[in-house]
């Protein structure tokens, strides 16, 4: 999907730390963990690892959409997946 087909109303405006976006330049389920005022936000995967737009890991606020639902609890199950010790051995 390219930006100018994105509709405005799925922007999201006051992004709160914590919370479960989509990053427009991939449209995968991210959660908002840093915010820089007038810059962007810093946005990690359900693997922990940041979202880099190719020369910055600050995101534009513009880049940061609502997440629906769905999204939001498929990001949670992925996440559980990535932080499930139970499966390492000692």
């Amino acid at each position: 999907m390219k930006m100018k087909d994105i509709n405005p109303s799925w922007k999201a405006k006051d992004i709160k730390l914590g919370c479960i976006y989509v990053y427009a330049g991939t449209m995968e389920e991210v959660r908002a963990v840093a915010r820089f005022s007038c810059q962007g936000v810093w946005l990690e995967r359900p693997d922990g690892t940041l979202i880099s737009n190719g020369q910055t890991d600050i995101i534009p606020f513009d880049d940061v959409l609502y997440a629906t639902n769905d999204e939001v609890q498929d990001y949670l199950e992925d996440h559980k997946v990535f932080n499930d010790n139970t499966l390492v051995k000692d």
